[in-house]
């Protein structure tokens, strides 16, 4: 098994072996709806060779998630979630011998996740999650009058970690960290800074 899947499962497992010791202590419902709004910056880390072709570089760009979970147990909950990119980062880079502009644009973000969560206060909880994810980029190389860009798609398994402070019996303010895709040696990855409500 991969290393990757390894931290996922095992952070996962950790925060399920905590909820069944904490679950006496939990306030919020058991079961039903939530959805959340975020703010979330992503970090696209490009390292890619191919003969004596190297490009490797890190690119931020700004974007807005939103996410839709079912809790279907006190510890367990089911999400779907879609983010979107705007802006893009451009860098100038040195590509072989020839010095280039790089920019890249993380368009989208896809996943579909299993969430685990346990209660430290009756107003912090504190959670887990692992599922697939898709992300799609565009990469512009341009090197004086010659432009060449290129649209990637990529799956991979996802996971994250975060906190929900409640507001409200119904509003609370959430951070996370969520690893959206690995493939290779490139990954993409960000925090992102929420406000959610229960139905």
């Amino acid at each position: 098994m991969p290393t990757l899947s390894k931290i996922a499962i095992v952070s996962l497992l950790a925060v399920s072996a905590f909820s069944v010791q904490a679950q006496s202590r939990a306030n919020t419902n058991t079961q039903g709806y939530y959805g959340e709004l975020a703010i979330a910056p992503v970090q696209n880390s490009l390292n890619q060779t191919d003969g004596s072709f190297k490009l490797k570089s890190d690119f931020s760009n700004n974007s807005l998630r939103g996410l839709m979970g079912y809790q279907f147990t006190p510890m367990f909950s089911v999400e779907g979630l879609v983010g979107a990119g705007f802006g893009d980062q451009s860098k100038n880079l040195t590509v072989g011998n020839v010095a280039v502009k790089a920019t890249l644009k993380t368009k989208s973000v896809m996943g579909l996740y299993l969430r685990a969560k346990t209660d430290l206060t009756p107003d912090l909880e504190v959670f887990g999650r692992v599922g697939i994810a898709r992300a799609d980029t565009s990469v512009t190389l341009a090197a004086g009058n010659i432009s060449e860009k290129s649209n990637g798609t990529d799956n991979s398994l996802s996971f994250g970690v975060g906190a929900n402070f409640s507001l409200s019996k119904t509003m609370y303010f959430g951070v996370d960290y969520t690893r959206y895709v690995t493939v290779d040696k490139n990954k993409i990855e960000g925090l992102g800074i929420s406000v959610g409500t229960r139905f």
